[in-house]
């Protein structure tokens, strides 16, 4: 009964998703097979390279030297990629699943299969390693086994984690705290790379080299002899996060998400006079309707969104974090070209990261909503304006943020490289306006605003992206080969003027191709945008 159940689900889901792809694009659904398929081939190398070393007797010593170490990596890799990428995979909508017959173990065990769908890179790594294990010859066949136990607590784990972590979210101002905490951990090695271990952090490391950590006992139980201490501390921890793992699910079947984000009326409204409400209304001022209203009407959203505040926030936290080794190697005062524009490199890795909720889809948050830009008295010139205005607007502030936290961290930045940044984002930022507004008409799709974790399936258009950023990063690499060419800054303004002239002739002819586009996709962008979810969340 549980097979039939969770097939059912699951070819409800696929049905979904299959009519969501191939409308009429299986062009496009080809595209995104082969990226894929690209992918996943470099990490069945990997698995064929892993399964190649631990079938060779000779390799034993050096796997019993670093082997403790590699799955310690895979653990790390299943349990927090997924959180760093704000992405949780395929997980249940408990809500749309409720229709269905079927137990809450049932429902349990379904949730604990698709956490799959993170780990199944390192799956295929630990396939070719047990493979290997398998069949060298000074190993025990039987020890391959204990490669399930380490499996199910990777799933297990990753699944109270998931619901944990979920509902942390979920709450008003937490899902922010959390995401911060979670990207300052992830940023720690950086910074220790960078500025070194402290004396304090070296004494207190070997005291965390426990020899009966789950990655170490099935390190041991692989590639030496068997003692049934290792045994049992494994299955100690697996059953141990099996507990967790069915604690969580519990609560999350009772969690009310919305009763959680709900707040007091009175806190929710804006205080007579407050500065926020004045920058609100700050567009309204400057802008005659109904440019001014749609404007203010995307500050309020968008500021109020869980899922852009928190790429907001990565980009200034995660951003600064991730190329602080390469820029700094030999520390804050050193460095070549990387390090004297620090600045303008985070910069440009927060318009990618703010690319999602600013510029490909920009009415995926509008959702079923966007029919009222179609009746109402509204020129639809006008709301990809305001869309793009508002985008703009958030991009200073953050690309503002990010030189803020530089001075604060007394990176070494100067004047002229702040102009740099900002002149740099700014013609960045028309290009990828121009080609989002085209992208987000041709290829909607609905985003759910309140979910703070970005969902697996980004869409069609978001295959072009490996493309599309090294074309729009062309006008600063030669605005930058024009300064090393003439040693002069004039050469490097000179460029970046000529780039802005052209990139807003682009705006101009992708802004006036984005609306005929829409006179002609009206229904099927509606029928897009308005599509709902599968009963598994992809």
């Amino acid at each position: 009964m549980l097979l039939v159940h969770i097939r059912a689900i699951l070819w409800a889901q696929f049905r979904s998703l299959l009519n969501f792809y191939t409308r009429g694009k299986t062009g496009l659904l080809v595209f995104t097979i082969v990226m894929s398929a690209l992918w996943y081939g470099m990490l069945l190398f990997g698995a064929f390279a892993t399964f190649h070393i631990a079938s060779d007797p000779r390799q034993l010593p050096m796997l019993r030297r670093v082997g403790g170490g590699a799955l310690f990596w895979t653990f790390l890799y299943w349990q927090v990629i997924p959180i760093l990428m704000a992405s949780t995979g395929a997980a249940l909508d408990l809500k749309r699943v409720a229709v269905y017959p079927v137990s809450r173990t049932e429902l349990f065990l379904l949730e604990v299969l698709l956490r799959l769908t993170t780990g199944l890179d390192m799956l295929l790594i630990l396939i070719g390693a047990a493979l290997g294990l398998l069949l060298n010859p000074a190993v025990p066949a039987a020890k391959v086994l204990f490669a399930l136990p380490w499996v199910v607590f990777n799933l297990t784990l990753a699944t109270g984690l998931r619901d944990l972590i979920g509902r942390l979210l979920a709450r008003r101002r937490g899902r922010e705290i959390a995401m911060l905490v979670f990207v300052l951990l992830a940023g720690l090695p950086q910074v220790l790379f960078h500025v070194g271990v402290p004396q304090w952090l070296r004494a207190w490391l070997p005291r965390a080299d426990f020899s009966w950590w789950p990655w170490t006992a099935v390190a041991r139980l692989f590639v030496q002899p068997f003692r049934v201490l290792d045994a049992a501390a494994l299955l100690a921890w697996t059953a141990a996060a099996a507990v967790f793992a069915w604690m969580q699910f519990q609560r999350g079947l009772s969690f009310d998400a919305d009763e959680a984000r709900a707040t007091p009326e009175a806190q929710n409204a804006p205080a007579e006079g407050g500065v926020m409400e004045w920058l609100y209304r700050l567009p309204t001022r400057l802008f005659a309707d109904p440019l001014g209203a749609l404007v203010e009407k995307e500050f309020r959203f968008l500021s109020r969104s869980p899922r852009f505040r928190i790429v907001f926030l990565m980009g200034f936290s995660f951003g600064l974090l991730i190329w602080l080794p390469f820029a700094f190697r030999g520390g804050p005062g050193e460095g070549g070209f990387l390090a004297k524009n620090y600045l303008t490199l985070v910069s440009a890795y927060a318009l990618m990261l703010l690319g999602e909720v600013s510029f490909w889809n920009i009415f995926g948050f509008d959702r079923g909503a966007a029919l009222n830009y179609f009746v109402l008295p509204v020129g639809f010139s006008h709301v990809l304006v305001a869309k793009n205005m508002a985008a703009a607007v958030f991009v200073f502030l953050e690309v503002t943020v990010i030189a803020l936290v530089c001075l604060i961290l007394r990176m070494p930045i100067t004047w002229m490289g702040l102009v740099e940044c900002y002149v740099v984002t700014a013609v960045m930022t028309l290009l990828l306006l121009a080609v989002g507004n085209l992208g987000s008409v041709y290829y909607p799709r609905p985003v759910n605003p309140t979910h703070s974790w970005r969902s697996a399936s980004a869409g069609r258009f978001q295959a072009f992206l490996i493309l599309l950023y090294p074309v729009v990063s062309i006008p600063a690499v030669l605005a930058y080969l024009a300064r090393y060419a003439f040693q002069t800054e004039w050469a490097f303004m000179a460029v970046m003027a000529v780039s802005a002239v052209i990139g807003g002739a682009v705006y101009w002819v992708a802004l006036e191709s984005a609306v005929e586009a829409v006179e002609k996709r009206r229904e099927e962008m509606i029928a897009s945008l308005s599509a709902g979810e599968g009963p598994v969340a992809a």
